[in-house]
């Protein structure tokens, strides 16, 4: 209860004019907000899913987009150095390369004219590979049982099977691609062994048609959406170099913009920083909460939106109040 009336505070408090003027004093001009998935309406109401951290709905993504275009500059990436004029800017993002993105998101943007920046990880295009928290949430939801660390865990009820996802979920973060199958096979039970059909990608030819789409960026995201940390210098190279050269080859543009997969500082450091800026991208996000500075592009935080952020909530948000907050108390 406590907890809800402070929120509700820092609401109120986000909205007014003193927050403004304090915002100014610390050089808070622009928000990068995280997307990753937006659902239809049906889809997002019947579809089982571990939680809805990254996803939206349809319907709440129009009133998010609604309320940011009469609140905020909804700003391209390409202009973030640019002054601004009497509103705050912010950035929509998305991440991975979802097909929704084109079929549910798209035509909401197109409807309130605002521009996005879609990041892709090559690999999944056209679905040729489905990343493993997919393969790994549809195994667990499918199974009673699962085997791990040679313990064996129940999982019937909806809550166990999120539980299991998420202590599974920490472990898969920290492996590498030949690692995450290897596993994944060992919890797929003999009723199971069948391939898994997972068809949530954009094709090439959907990748070309937002590539000309004058709203939308598109950016990279590597090739397949590994955790840098874990990989050599010259294994980042090849992720990026691949992933670069398939994009620019798709959309017959320069590919100026990158995205850290995960984006958490225990999947990046200083020296991964500094090897993606020999890139020459002009701009590098990641999900870490932070101020954005514009005097450093090389790692520009953004604030993950979900189905919950509307009206005063996604107002904290987009002002950056949220990001503050949780950089001074959560990390």
């Amino acid at each position: 209860m406590i907890k809800k009336k402070l929120i509700k505070i820092i609401d109120n408090i986000s909205q007014k004019k003193i927050t403004d003027v304090f915002l100014d004093l610390i050089d808070v001009d622009t928000v990068f907000l995280n997307y990753h998935r937006v659902l239809s309406n049906d889809e997002f109401q019947n579809t089982n899913r571990p939680d809805d951290d990254l996803v939206v709905s349809a319907q709440i993504f129009d009133k998010q987009v609604n309320y940011l275009k009469k609140n905020f500059e909804v700003i391209s990436i390409n202009d973030i150095l640019q002054k601004r004029d009497k509103k705050r800017k912010v950035v929509i993002t998305f991440d991975d390369g979802y097909l929704d993105n084109l079929k549910n998101a798209l035509p909401i943007l197109e409807k309130y004219n605002c521009p996005a920046i879609i990041y892709i990880a090559t690999s999944f295009l056209d679905n040729k590979m489905v990343p493993w928290w997919l393969k790994l949430w549809k195994i667990i939801y499918s199974q009673k049982k699962i085997v791990y660390n040679d313990k064996s865990y129940e999982i019937i009820e909806k809550k166990d099977k999120k539980n299991i996802y998420n202590l599974l979920s920490k472990k898969f973060l920290l492996l590498n691609k030949s690692q995450q199958d290897t596993l994944l096979d060992e919890f797929l039970d003999h009723k199971h062994k069948e391939q898994i059909n997972i068809n949530e990608f954009l094709s090439s030819e959907n990748l070309k048609d937002l590539g000309d789409n004058d709203l939308i960026e598109i950016g990279c995201h590597t090739h397949t959406h590994p955790n840098l940390k874990i990989l050599n210098k010259k294994e980042i190279h090849k992720e990026i170099i691949n992933s670069v050269n398939i994009l620019e080859n798709i959309i017959k543009k320069k590919i100026n913009h990158f995205s850290i997969p995960y984006g958490s500082k225990n999947c990046f450091d200083d020296k991964i920083i500094q090897q993606l800026s020999e890139y020459n991208f002009k701009t590098i996000v990641t999900t870490e909460h932070d101020i954005f500075k514009k005097n450093n592009c090389n790692k520009i935080p953004r604030i993950g939106i979900g189905n919950l952020d509307i009206n005063g909530r996604l107002h904290r948000k987009s002002v950056g109040i949220d990001s503050i907050l949780n950089k001074i108390f959560r990390r």
